[in-house]
């Protein structure tokens, strides 16, 4: 699964920047320009390929429409400036619910730490914290809660939004499918904002790759002369990208919906429960993998053939899963493991501090647990034995049939579950042996009935990708709309207010006559020459959306033109939502380096 994961996407990158290079070459063929179809350019540490190749592509598209069409298409973009409007309104409320839901658990976690210190101060004093954390079940302990809880199985999570960070909120082995599904969200986000310029006879100026670092951007930039289109064609040119990443949500959620996926999966609930997904920052993560078929839990079958006592619509599997991991029973507690009566007492007996909670009552003994005699004059005997390979076996029902033997089986206290699988077309059957609280399984460790057809590996990074997709084409319509600087909502803010001041649009002025020129010297009658454009002087609009002259960086004659029609509370009201949505977004950041600073540490 680990090759599956990077080598799939890194081909798919180099098909899709193979295919986009093809295409250019033979926009730029077909339209007989001598300049180099690809320039590259850097600026510290960004590195920028561009070329102007791909212009006239969303004409050429559209121009196989016919004029009804192509006219039904522009009322479908206007219907994005709607949905525009009220992505804007959600992505205001959801930063500020965004912000205050991760200082919560800011707050949280800082008692968490206050309460550790305070219990490791007293702990050679004989003191016992006997306060509980938040959300910590009643009989567990907060410092064990701390170190199981803590920064081994759950430091990533904080509620609400989370950041994806590969090494700290995804692993590693999820970048390469994470900027496959990136680029592609980019690409359906700028010819969004191509497709909406050309139905306005705006030609884009270049289109444009960036890298930062290893991470890729896209940019799709205009001629400054795009400031005369009227306020619902800026508005429209605004909102074309993030509604086309919103139309990309949608078409999958539908897919998913219609139960498309459902071709590639089959049901294996009279076997026992599929492993989906396992958390990455999960202990459990090295040892149990995708499409791992669980078989029992302890004692516990999780087939759903079983014959219990239950009814049918409680009896199911993925039932029993959940409720054995929520619940205080350990299996069959009247089945044990047979061992040596006089091996068993030999061992070395556990440790009675009733102050050492945080090693284990072995933890003089490495690697070893508590065993007790369940039966016979030996019975309620506490032994320190290896788990291994005693717990590797499948257990037998006490007491043993020769006095010579002694049923045994760890001690509740241990916290140890028993989890069998059945893996591969072998079906090599195993056991997993771990230890800690049992909710974390439940929490950690996603199952259901369904495993993958065929090429089980691909299927899976294909729901992986879809679901990176989704992910991101969701965040990339909510995030562009933020009134950020350089960003779709800044522009659609902007673009809102004038429409308000505005009774009349403004005339629309088509750029062919300024992008293609006659070469030096040329006469009536000669052909034309590529195009010649200063690009320097052009207005942007990036993946992230507007331009500088819409937020009052640039000093083009263009931008201090708007700033002048501006006025009043239009400016303050504008000024004010930025503000608001950079106070946010910084306080937002802010509270996920705590949490990484509070539970790193």
């Amino acid at each position: 699964m680990l090759s599956v994961l990077v080598i799939i996407p890194l081909i798919l990158i180099v098909s899709l920047a193979s295919l986009i290079y093809y295409i250019s070459v033979k926009l730029a063929l077909a339209s007989s320009t001598e300049q180099p179809t690809w320039e590259a350019e850097r600026s510290g540490a960004v590195i920028s390929l561009f070329t102007s190749s791909l212009n006239d592509l969303p004409s050429l598209l559209l121009n196989k429409l016919n004029i009804r069409l192509a006219r039904r298409l522009k009322i479908v973009y206007n219907a994005g400036i709607g949905l525009g409007i009220l992505g804007l309104i959600v992505a205001l409320l959801g930063s500020a619910w965004a912000t205050y839901t991760v200082w919560i658990e800011v707050w949280a976690e800082i008692e968490i730490h206050a309460l550790q210190k305070v219990t490791d101060a007293n702990r050679n004093t004989g003191i016992r914290i006997m306060k509980r954390a938040i959300g910590v079940p009643e009989d567990t302990d907060v410092v064990s809660f701390t170190l199981d809880n803590g920064s081994k199985g759950n430091w990533d999570f904080a509620g609400g939004l989370q950041p994806l960070i590969p090494g700290l909120t995804m692993p590693w082995t999820h970048l390469p499918t994470l900027v496959l599904a990136l680029v592609v969200n980019q690409l359906i986000h700028e010819f969004g904002h191509a497709v909406s310029a050309a139905l306005d006879n705006v030609q884009a100026s270049r289109f444009s790759i960036n890298l930062h670092a290893i991470l890729p951007s896209m940019m799709v930039s205009f001629p400054s002369s795009i400031d005369t289109l009227d306020p619902n064609a800026k508005m429209r040119l605004a909102t074309s990208g993030p509604f086309h990443n919103l139309l990309t949500w949608f078409f999958i959620w539908l897919l998913t919906f219609g139960g498309v996926g459902n071709l590639f999966w089959y049901d294996r609930s009279k076997e026992g429960v599929v492993v989906q997904d396992v958390h990455w920052n999960s202990p459990l993560y090295s040892h149990l993998s995708s499409g791992s078929l669980i078989t029992h839990l302890d004692d516990v079958s999780l087939s759903s053939i079983v014959t219990t006592t239950t009814t049918s619509a409680d009896s199911t599997n993925s039932d029993r899963w959940s409720d054995y991991l929520t619940s205080g029973t350990i299996g069959d507690e009247g089945r044990g493991w047979c061992m040596d009566k006089s091996t068993f007492l030999s061992q070395p007996s556990p440790l009675h501090d009733p102050h050492n909670t945080v090693l284990g009552k072995c933890s003089n003994e490495t690697n070893k647990i508590a065993f007790e005699s369940m039966n016979g004059l030996t019975k309620g005997t506490e032994k320190c034995l290896n788990p291994n390979p005693i717990l590797n076996i499948k257990s037998t029902k006490c007491p043993c049939p020769d006095s010579r033997w002694v049923c045994i089986r760890p001690l509740a206290s241990e916290r140890i579950l028993r989890i069998a699988l059945n893996e591969g077309r072998a079906h090599t059957e195993r056991i997993v042996i771990y230890t800690g609280p049992r909710n974390e399984v439940l929490r950690d460790v996603n199952v259901g009935r369904k495993d993958a057809r065929g090429w089980g590996n691909g299927i899976r990074w294909a729901e992986l990708f879809f679901k990176y997709i989704s992910t991101i084409a969701m965040s990339l319509f909510l995030f562009n709309l933020l009134p950020l600087p350089l960003t779709d909502g800044s522009q659609l803010l902007i673009s809102l207010l004038q429409w308000q001041s505005q009774t009349q649009p403004s005339s629309q002025i088509s750029l062919r006559a300024t992008l293609h020129n006659l070469e030096n010297g040329a006469g009536d009658g000669q052909r034309e020459a590529g195009p010649n454009i200063k690009l320097y002087r052009e207005y942007e609009m990036d993946s992230d959306g507007e331009a500088e002259g819409y937020v009052g960086l640039s000093t083009s004659a263009s931008s201090r033109q708007l700033r002048n029609r501006e006025t009043g509370w239009r400016r303050w009201t504008r000024r004010g939502v930025q503000w608001f949505t950079m106070i946010m977004v910084g306080l937002w950041s802010a509270g996920w380096a705590m949490l990484f600073l509070l539970r790193s540490s």
